[in-house]
């Protein structure tokens, strides 16, 4: 009976700290994909000045991924992720009543802060709470959890915008889950969870990471692939099909929702495939082949057709391929099989300074064609041109992805897949 109990405790922390998760994810896909024409009007801004409120989260959620796991070391995952869920709270209240770029970015600074320090701390608490024999499940659990939040800020988070509008939903939002940060607060010291303990800090890991040259094909080529997919998923996908296909917010949502649903199945299924597939090397490259025609059918559509559907497959090829993190980072441990950890938080952070990169460059490229957009009361129409050279752009990256996939080394060693990434 008491074991029950304890069990029950640790279920329902385990689930209050998972709803931050939650919170971080939504931030990643929400802002700026599910509302870039509002922020674009509202603010009188650029495409690369919307697009920024993107990238400047997934520039320092990428970077401090190098150092969030030895931070965590030395002050205690507690601390670290109690003061990020902090920052993520007070980001998301300073935006929600932002009424000028500098506010809007700032709040954005401090989201960023936030959350770089959930998807670790979340891995380092399941192991804490289950330890290593429900280490796999809970972590699956928290993951899809994650993903969820990617998912709610999709078309859900469109239909609360259209009826209570940006401010107010983001506003409750933070609010609710700021409570939920003073109860996870409470739990802890409750618990005298958050007493400071002297640790020891080293970056050994990360050095030896970075000198093992046989990661950078794998790591290239993930990074790419996962940047093209993010940009659709979260940046300029649902834009591109209101500007082009002339579609209601709400059904350029809703393509944008089921691409999150096919994310959260590929992850699935590519964590079954890994276990059975020995050659994998030759799945990652067949993927970035296949990125290559997605990418190809876009322009052609773009060219032609302008057809939804087709944009759609297009949407589905590219969750695919981002929802392979198990099949690579099976092959990243095998290749760093004596710094595991370090070495997946190496090719997590990569994946969102590409996601950065990519996107402050697709809103350049936009910004080129301003003169050709059409400004109406409620958005900044861009031409078919821009989303062209946008996609030639992503095609380009698709061969690098392709030349450098060819060069991934397999070490064929034997590994349980339990952390996917990126997250």
């Amino acid at each position: 009976m008491e074991k029950e109990l304890v069990l029950k405790k640790k279920i329902m922390l385990f689930l209050f700290m998972n709803s931050i998760y939650f919170f971080s994810y939504f931030h990643r896909v929400a802002i700026p994909g599910t509302i870039f024409n509002q922020l674009q009007t509202g603010f009188n801004l650029t495409a690369n000045q919307v697009a920024t409120l993107g990238t400047i989260v997934f520039s320092i959620y990428g970077t401090l991924q190098f150092f969030v796991g030895p931070c965590m070391d030395f002050f205690g995952t507690n601390r670290i992720f109690l003061s990020g869920g902090f920052l993520l709270c007070i980001g998301s209240l300073i935006f929600s009543f932002s009424h000028s770029i500098f506010f809007l970015y700032f709040s954005r600074i401090l989201i960023g802060f936030g959350a770089s320090v959930m998807y670790l701390g979340m891995v380092k608490k399941t192991d804490e709470l289950f330890g290593p024999d429900f280490f796999p499940v809970m972590l699956g659990v928290a993951l899809f959890l994650g993903y969820s939040g990617g998912l709610f800020a999709t078309l859900p988070f469109e239909r609360l915008v259209t009826i209570f509008g940006w401010r107010n939903t983001i506003l409750w939002m933070a609010i609710i889950f700021l409570v939920v940060l003073f109860v996870i607060l409470f739990v802890l010291l409750k618990h005298g969870q958050l007493r400071y303990q002297k640790n020891s800090i080293s970056f050994e890991d990360i050095k030896a990471t970075f000198l093992n040259r046989k990661s950078y094909p794998l790591v290239i080529t993930v990074s790419i692939n996962f940047a093209i997919y993010f940009l659709f998923q979260g940046l300029i996908g649902k834009k591109l099909l209101q500007d082009i296909c002339s579609v209601s917010s709400k059904i350029a949502a809703s393509f944008t929702f089921a691409m999150m649903v096919n994310i959260m199945f590929f992850v699935l299924f590519w964590g079954a495939m890994t276990r059975l597939i020995k050659k994998r090397k030759e799945f990652v490259v067949s993927l970035c082949m296949i990125q290559i025609f997605s990418c190809a059918l876009m322009i052609v559509n773009l060219i032609l057709w302008k057809v939804p559907m087709i944009f759609f497959i297009s949407f589905f090829l590219f969750a695919m391929i981002g929802g392979s993190g198990p099949l690579t980072t099976t092959l990243m441990k095998e290749i760093n099989p004596s710094t595991v950890g370090t070495s997946v938080g190496f090719i997590n952070a990569l994946c969102y300074i590409f996601v950065a990169i990519t996107g402050n460059i697709s809103g350049f490229i936009m910004d080129r064609f301003s003169q050709q957009a059409i400004i109406t009361s409620e958005a900044v129409i861009y031409p078919v041109s821009a989303y062209i050279a946008i996609v030639v752009f992503c095609l380009f990256l698709s061969f690098v992805s392709l030349a450098t996939s060819l060069k991934i080394v397999e070490e064929h060693r034997e590994f349980k897949v339990e952390i996917p990434a990126p997250s």
